[in-house]
């Protein structure tokens, strides 16, 4: 990215939340009749001797000295519950719930409900995977929590497709400080370790199931590697292994939407789109000048790619048209943040759905915001072929770190 980015005129601010401790994860509730409920994740180191953020500057030179000191330190959490609404001004946030705890490092949400409620998992400072039941009023109650394992910090977790686990326990994979991928099982509420093993050399950033593959675990690690695993064989060697990204790979997230796409990203500040039949060659390579810390694909359509670039803000990639050998293009960028950019999630809606079932029936959020006066959703590029395929509104919920804040926008194609 040649020019210094700034917020698109396409993107309306709506609000900012101070969530007092450092914000590293925001994810909205993708269960129909629960989508107006908002969930971020908070980290914050008790004492104040350190600057230590999630990631810091990645490198590949972790010493035992450094691993046991990661593991030792106080860090605090709290898990913040908002539900949103709209006013005819714009939306209003209510804090529904806060729970503290240790400090949280990833949250996602189950895509079904089960036995009638939506469920969330989290992953924390203390190496716990901890699974919560949403209730009717937007709170949530701990059902079930296990241990990782000792001297660790779960990373991030992710949850295998509801395709996959139609009728069965559901599964969770969980990556760590140590390096280690543990998959877990979800069953008569209560989790057990499925397996484990040692995946990458230092931190294992991230961990993630393929959407289209149940079978299929792909991580990435500060060793720069990128790792893909067969569950159903005894995980001592990777199916396939890249080192295609140069730096620690702290992103992936496999396309729910159009089948085999994969998109990664790194602290070498590129995003890499994927057939995730072929993982010798990325398929296309985009730069977005900050360490891409998450990466969220459209929820509806799959065409959009979200991602929280750290020292360079929220971008919106189009991926409608998978440019081989070519980067994608930057549709909008969202810079109002004062700090690194660690948490982003699309609303999950459609225009069609409604949340008829409890928690914001008396509005239509995603139809009303066409209603609502937004000053710069007027400005958008009417050449651009995303204008003239999604005349819509999209929100988006992101956060940040030092300036411990959370924010919800409007971008319009």
């Amino acid at each position: 990215m040649a020019e210094e980015a700034v917020t698109s005129a396409s993107i309306t601010p709506l609000h900012t939340e101070d969530t007092v401790y450092s914000a590293d994860s925001v994810e909205w509730c993708p269960v129909q009749g629960y989508q107006s409920i908002l969930a971020c994740g908070t980290y914050q180191l008790a004492d104040t001797e350190s600057s230590e953020t999630l990631g810091a500057e990645a490198t590949t030179d972790s010493s035992n000295d450094e691993e046991s000191t990661i593991a030792s330190k106080t860090r605090l959490g709290r898990l913040l519950m908002y539900k949103v609404t709209l006013h005819e001004t714009g939306i209003v946030l209510t804090e529904v719930q806060r729970l503290d705890m240790p400090a949280i490092l990833d949250i996602k949400w189950y895509h079904e409900s089960i036995a009638g409620y939506p469920l969330m998992a989290l992953v924390n400072a203390s190496g716990q995977l901890v699974v919560y039941q949403l209730q009717h009023n937007g709170t949530v109650a701990a059902m079930t929590s296990l241990q990782i394992g000792d001297e660790r910090l779960s990373l991030s977790l992710d949850w295998a497709s509801e395709r996959d686990t139609c009728g069965t326990a559901p599964l969770i994979v969980v990556s760590d400080s140590k390096g280690m991928i543990t998959v877990c099982k979800l069953s008569a509420s209560q989790l057990s370790i499925v397996s484990q093993w040692k995946a990458h050399s230092f931190e294992a950033w991230i961990a993630a199931f393929d959407h289209w593959n149940g079978n299929l675990v792909h991580t990435g690690g500060d060793d720069c590697m990128l790792k893909g695993w067969d569950t159903r064989v005894p995980s001592t060697q990777a199916i396939y292994t890249s080192k295609m990204h140069s730096m620690g790979v702290c992103s992936i997230q496999s396309n729910r939407c159009r089948e085999m796409l994969l998109a990664t990203g790194s602290y070498d500040e590129h995003i890499l789109i994927w057939d995730s039949r072929n993982m010798h060659k990325p398929l296309s390579d985009t730069s977005v000048g900050g360490g891409v810390w998450r990466v969220k694909w459209h929820p509806t359509t799959g065409e959009l790619l979200l991602a929280a670039c750290m020292h360079n803000g929220f971008h919106i990639l189009d991926c409608q048209e998978i440019k081989e050998n070519n980067a994608q293009a930057i549709v909008a960028s969202y810079m109002e943040h004062q700090s690194l950019a660690y948490g982003v999630d699309w609303r999950n809606r459609s225009l069609e759905q409604s949340d008829e079932a409890s928690l914001d029936s008396s509005v239509e959020l995603s139809q009303e915001l066409e209603q609502v006066h937004l000053p710069h959703t007027d400005a958008a590029d009417s050449s651009n072929p995303l204008t003239k395929k999604r005349q819509h509104n999209t929100l988006v919920a992101s956060c940040s770190f030092y300036d411990h804040s959370m924010h919800i926008w409007n971008w319009k194609p």
